[in-house]
């Protein structure tokens, strides 16, 4: 028998953060066959009703919310939350570059974004952004040039943040799986059959350290269900 999602919460609540760095959950909805967005990466409403409230109610509870730049320029979200109580999670882009668009949906959030931004980023964008009310912070590389995962949670965690919901998208959450980054999981499985974007890229190397649920548990979510569990790598 599935149980309420409130367990879920109720584990979270439970868990004490890291000393160096935030408390990771990882959440996205996905459809049976593991797609989580049309074949050429276009948008796809999965979760019902009663999900989106489960997933508003996570970021609630976190106080920040981070996307990959990817997922800013393909949906343009608002990453508010929004008929659940709490606060509202801080906006944060994993954006190397600072590709973010001036007229991005996050601009009307109620709190200023953050930008997780290379070492030497560009003068004349990082002030346009800036304008608009972003934060920019400098992050080192990693070794495959993308940002270097721990150091961006160490200077998040310094800034106050304990408790981080990780939304996307595929790049980004094989990213956080794969360096061991992750604390929680907690996915939405929908009842539709697709063969479109799978939830996460694959893995750079066969060898990588595999993660696992320690124990996994489900809770219906109207139609759909909920996976949810703490991580591990084996």
């Amino acid at each position: 028998m599935a149980a309420d999602p409130s367990s879920f919460f109720n584990a979270l609540s439970g868990s004490t953060p890291p000393a160096d760095r935030p408390l990771v959950v990882l959440a996205w909805a996905q459809t049976l066959d593991g797609s989580v967005a049309w074949p050429d990466g276009s948008p796809l409403t999965i979760s019902s009703p009663a999900s989106f409230h489960f997933t508003h109610r996570l970021r609630a509870f976190c106080d920040a919310i981070i996307v990959g730049i990817g997922t800013v320029l393909a949906d343009d979200p608002r990453l508010t939350a929004r008929d659940a109580p709490g606060e509202q999670p801080r906006p944060i882009v994993l954006d190397t570059h600072l590709r973010l668009p001036p007229r991005a949906r996050l601009f009307d959030h109620p709190r200023s974004p953050w930008l997780l931004a290379g070492p030497d980023p560009d003068a004349e964008r990082q002030q346009q952004l800036g304008q608009r009310g972003a934060v920019i912070l400098t992050v080192p590389l990693a070794g495959d040039g993308r940002i270097d995962l721990l150091a961006a949670l160490r200077i998040l965690r310094q800034r106050g943040i304990r408790t981080l919901m990780v939304e996307g998208g595929p790049t980004v959450h094989a990213a956080f799986l794969q360096e061991g980054l992750a604390d929680w999981l907690a996915v939405t499985l929908g009842p539709q059959l697709l063969g479109g974007l799978p939830a996460l890229r694959p893995a750079a190397s066969p060898r990588h350290p595999i993660p696992a649920l320690d124990a996994w548990h489900l809770a219906e979510v109207g139609p759909d269900l909920l996976i949810w569990g703490r991580l591990r790598s084996t």
